[in-house]
């Protein structure tokens, strides 16, 4: 919905802008060609095909996210069906608490982000802001468990962010981005053996970001009203190559932003603001050693976020979380069979600067992964990991074995049908224990479940088809709840975390590419599921959308290229509010999340080799489209327009 003539005009100017370019004629070659069957490392610990991968797969190159117009890793994740994924803010921003995040096949806090291979994954958050999207090669997305070669939180799927090397020439390029609510500068630089990138963003004000309380329907007092403030981030990443087969990578983000929120307590009480600013810190370095002739590879990794707030805000965090992966691959019977073998050792610390209290949480594993060829056409993957969680003052011991089973069946060279069973698990968010009276009343248990899938893959030159069946089933689900829920003189006003029942889901899940000529490539994708878990009074509730549908289409003609992007997530949850802002319960829900629908479109024109101009328009239909259960609404109807000069 269009709600002054200022965006009506905008919406105008991005028609026109689309229309002129889509008739721009051009004499430079055509945009580099891809392959659909792409190269996937994440899914076995080792380079294979896709068609060859018995697991649901996904790759978003470097080049796809230039051409959908992505400014983060959420927006190259959010229109990719089975995942959602959303940011509170425009451009990535986070608020506090209020932690960007990504869920597969409808289950939060159970989906593990790495980066280059390593964990991410903080409090049960998985965190992407600080890797800036033009130092992604590639984003890699696998489906079901993972928990085998990846361990913790891998139970909906794992999502690999890997990130680019130096090129190996002098080179580099000038960037600046100026949108309606978000602008942009930015610089890299390649050398031989070094890449350096740095940006600095700026967000406007969003006015009404949510639904918007305006009166209790019993009292007639005044709720609340949220407004997202203005925000900027500096970022930057480097990459070393100190080696043929050791290279470092180092990001770096400090953002700040600001949250307000009017209260009233009455009907005629004029509403009261509450102004909140946050500072956020996030840092990833992970040195990579990579020695291809001899099937080792070794990842050191350290990731941190640092959290402060400022106003009303007492937000004030320090975690970080140190990860040593070793692996090694043996080649057995010639290089039908394939054996990988690794070693992972983890720390993870959570801390709060305004009182002594620190959490270390240690662990490490051994895991194992058998590929054996049974037939030209018939393989199977035996896998195991044994993962040690070590106890400490506020968790017990665990000592969790995870297997796993795959087959793949090449029914031709196009063909393959798979299988994928595996058991994961998931340890409670290291923020628990610092709540009151938590650490003695309620002992939290790790969730843990098991998933079944089978999948159909056609890979045939310029079309591919995958469809994948799936069911999931975990126990001891997390959930946030009020204290003195759970707690005799609990607070109220204090969420735990605590162990709910069940978890389930079972759906399908359908995509289809084709490439129809040199200029036009489409794409279609569906999924149906069921997700839901127990409630506090032991019924199942719904806990995801049911339904998501995306299409999309680019087409490339010499210096020009378009894309629009369309997605559909229906037959949505109860919202976490009622109409009047109390908390919603099996009691009292009273509406559910409205649908949400996403179109958005790119345009990219090549005046010359070294200069580059990209028109993208997000929301173009300009709906409030809740993004989370507490309907927070994605931005408004907002285009960037970026110059690019490249040196």
């Amino acid at each position: 919905m269009i709600h002054n003539k200022k965006q009506l005009t905008q919406l105008l100017a991005m028609v026109l802008l689309l229309n002129a370019a889509t008739n721009v004629s051009a004499e430079n070659s055509k945009e580099e060609d891809f392959s659909f069957d792409k190269i996937v490392v994440t899914a076995q610990r080792m380079e294979t095909k896709e068609l060859d991968t018995p697991a649901s797969t996904t790759v978003i190159t470097a080049q796809e996210l230039k051409d959908t117009g992505a400014i983060n890793v959420f927006d190259a994740l959010d229109h990719t069906i089975g995942v959602n994924s959303f940011s509170y803010g425009t451009g990535g921003g986070e608020y506090g608490a209020m932690l960007s995040r990504v869920m597969i096949r409808g289950l939060d806090k159970g989906t593990l982000v790495l980066v280059n291979g390593a964990p991410v994954n903080l409090m049960n958050y998985n965190t992407m802001r600080v890797i800036p999207v033009e130092a992604v090669e590639r984003v890699e997305i696998v489906k079901g468990s993972n928990a085998v070669l990846y361990g913790a939180e891998a139970m909906g799927g794992v999502v690999n962010i890997i990130t680019k090397k130096a090129t190996g020439d002098n080179s580099g390029s000038i960037s600046s981005t100026y949108g309606n609510y978000y602008k942009d500068n930015s610089l890299l630089v390649n050398g031989k053996d070094f890449m350096f990138f740095y940006k600095k963003e700026f967000s406007a004000e969003v006015d009404e970001h949510s639904r918007i309380f305006t009166k209790d329907s019993t009292t007639g007092a005044k709720t609340d009203k949220i407004n997202l403030g203005k925000g900027n981030n500096e970022s930057m990443f480097l990459n070393l190559n100190l080696s043929d087969e050791l290279s470092l990578n180092y990001s770096y983000s400090n953002a700040e932003s600001t949250y307000n929120r009017w209260s009233g307590k009455t009907a005629t009480q004029p509403y009261s603001l509450s102004k909140s600013i946050y500072y956020d810190k996030r840092s990833n370095v992970n040195l990579v050693y990579d020695n291809k002739e001899a099937a080792f590879k070794s990842v050191l990794a350290y990731n941190s976020i640092n959290l402060k707030g400022g106003g009303a805000a007492t937000t004030d965090y320090d975690m970080y979380s140190i990860n040593f992966d070793n692996q090694k691959t043996w080649w057995l019977r010639d290089g039908k069979d394939s054996l990988i073998a690794g070693l992972t050792l983890q720390r993870e610390h959570n801390g709060r600067n305004y009182s002594s209290a620190n959490f270390d949480r240690d662990s490490y594993a051994l895991y194992g992964s058998y590929s054996r060829e049974m037939s030209d056409k018939f393989t199977v993957t035996l896998g195991l990991r044994e993962h040690i969680v070590k106890a400490n003052e506020y968790d017990a011991s665990q000592n969790i074995m995870l297997p796993q089973l795959q087959t793949l069946y090449k029914i031709n060279d196009n063909t393959s049908w798979y299988t994928n069973i595996g058991k994961s698990f998931e340890m409670p968010a290291t923020s628990s224990p610092f709540t009151k009276n938590v650490s003695t009343a309620i002992k939290l248990k790790p969730q843990e479940g098991w998933t079944y899938e089978t999948g159909l893959k056609r890979i045939n030159g310029n079309e591919a088809f995958k469809v994948a069946l799936f069911a999931m089933n975990i126990d001891n689900k997390f959930a946030w709840v009020k204290e003195n829920t759970v707690i005799p003189g609990g607070d109220k006003n204090l969420s735990v975390q605590i162990n709910r029942d069940k978890f389930r889901n079972k759906g399908i899940e359908m995509e289809y590419s084709k490439k129809l000529n040199e200029s036009w490539q489409y794409n279609l994708g569906a999924s149906f599921s069921d997700p839901e878990s127990k409630t506090g009074t032991g019924d199942w509730a719904q806990d995801a959308a049911k339904l998501q549908l995306s299409t999309g289409v680019t087409y490339t003609e010499k210096k020009l290229l378009t894309n629009l992007d369309f997605f559909y997530a229906g037959k949505r949850e109860f919202a976490y509010y009622t109409m009047n802002g109390s908390t919603a319960s099996a009691a009292n829900y009273d509406h559910r999340l409205g649908n949400r629908i996403d179109l958005d479109a790119t345009v990219r024109y090549k005046a010359t080799d070294s200069d580059v101009i990209t028109l993208s328009g997000y929301n173009l239909l300009d709906r409030d489209n809740p993004v989370s259960n507490t309907e927070y609404w994605s931005t408004p109807l907002n285009y960037r327009l970026t110059y690019t000069h490249n040196f």
